[in-house]
């Protein structure tokens, strides 16, 4: 196999591939927009927020709104085709990979709602932009017709290019949560995003207080990850997913686009320096590198296709399906972040110029690693009691 082959073996694996004319079209746009979202990487890195001309060549492609339903306009993407376009973008700039997915999984929350919650989101725009934070950091106070919300939500990936938020609220009668969906200028957003990594996503603060939330624009946490709003769009397969495990795995998918970046870069500049790519250690680092990118990848469409097949079926996975699918999206996250550590090691200290664009992947993929439904310790305890059949038990061991 020559080096040809190899490239072609890790970037472009044929089980990759969409299999249906608009899902290519989708993957298609994002790959046009990748040297775009390159050349501009460093600035958004530098600035904290993606370019104007960045933002707009997203969301005039629909890439921020992906996943909006197609009977509202959308591009009504599945699970499989957003994550093909969250790994280009991803491939161009980390930042833009992360805003697309997070946005995009915003949007498709939020069509679980009802017809006339749709209706005002996306009656007269399908590429309305909706940012979302589920962990419950705000209260909610019943009234006649809706809830009272108020509180603070950090971070919020993309605030600063959205028009509505989704946002978890406790409300004080009820164990259950319940998501709230706001315009943005019923609140302000507080520059609190200072980070070092996935610099540009702009992920700061939203306050609200004292907002009204009419009842059709409030969701139940549970009965959205049980399954529940399926019967509300019987004529759209994608609203019986899985929720959490579907958005998790697609969340990788910029993870795998950047190793594949930061692959791309290490094999152009070791391979102009012969003395380097000669080095025993060098050609390890990188076939390690790829191994680890490529193995990713195939836990990763296994857990698509664990998910294509309970969508399908229209049931919601077995407990222990969706904790293997929270493993492999975990254990997938880990091997990318090894295989950019690797490539580290083949650049050398070149990897540590502020110029490098290896270096802002790095820095990128350590702050995604932080997510909370990657972190590695809660997936693997919840997949080994899911295999030792005590899923339903109490963590006490007991």
């Amino acid at each position: 196999m020559n080096a040809t082959d190899v490239t072609r073996a890790t970037e472009c694996p044929a089980q990759s591939q969409p299999s249906s004319d608009f899902p290519s079209e989708l993957v298609g746009r994002a790959r046009e927009l990748v040297p775009l979202l390159r050349a501009n990487a460093d600035e958004a890195d530098r600035g904290g927020r993606l370019p104007g001309a960045v933002v707009s060549a997203l969301r005039d492609s629909g890439l921020l709104s992906l996943q909006v339903p197609r009977a509202l306009g959308g591009p009504g993407a599945d699970f499989r085709t957003a994550f093909e376009v969250y790994t280009e973008l991803g491939r161009g700039c980390g930042s833009s990979g992360w805003l697309a997915m997070v946005l995009s999984g915003g949007a498709y929350m939020t069509a679980l709602l009802g017809a006339r919650a749709r209706q005002e989101l996306w009656g007269t725009d399908p590429r309305t932009v909706v940012a979302s934070r589920l962990p419950a950091a705000g209260t909610a106070q019943a009234v006649d017709g809706g809830l009272v919300v108020s509180g603070r939500w950090s971070p919020i990936s993309g605030v600063h290019h959205c028009e509505w938020v989704m946002v978890a609220v406790t409300t004080g009668t009820d164990a259950d949560l319940a998501l709230a969906v706001v315009p943005l200028t019923s609140g302000r957003v507080e520059n609190t995003w200072d980070v070092t990594g996935l610099r540009a996503t702009g992920s700061d603060t939203v306050v609200l207080e004292e907002v009204f939330v009419p009842d059709h624009r409030v969701l139940s946490l549970s009965r959205m990850v049980n399954g529940g709003c399926a019967q509300d769009h019987p004529d759209e397969p994608l609203c019986a997913a899985a929720v959490v495990p579907a958005l998790t795995v697609t969340l990788v998918a910029p993870l795998l686009g950047m190793a594949l970046a930061a692959l791309e870069h290490t094999r152009e500049r070791v391979g102009a320096s012969p003395r380097r790519a000669g080095s025993a250690d060098v050609q390890y680092a990188v076939a390690d590198a790829a191994a680890l990118i490529d193995s990713a990848r195939l836990l990763l469409f296994r857990a698509l296709d664990d998910i294509e097949a309970a969508i399908a079926a229209r049931t919601q996975p077995e407990e222990l399906m969706r904790a293997r699918i929270h493993m492999d999206a975990a254990m997938a996250a880990r091997m990318l972040r090894k295989a950019v550590r690797h490539l580290l090691t083949a650049l050398g200290s070149a990897a540590f110029s502020m110029s490098c664009p290896v270096a802002r992947i790095w820095r990128d993929t350590e702050v995604a690693l932080s997510h909370t439904n990657i972190v590695p310790g809660p997936n693997r305890e919840a997949y080994g009691r899911a295999l030792l059949g005590l899923a339903d038990q109490e963590a006490s061991g007991h």
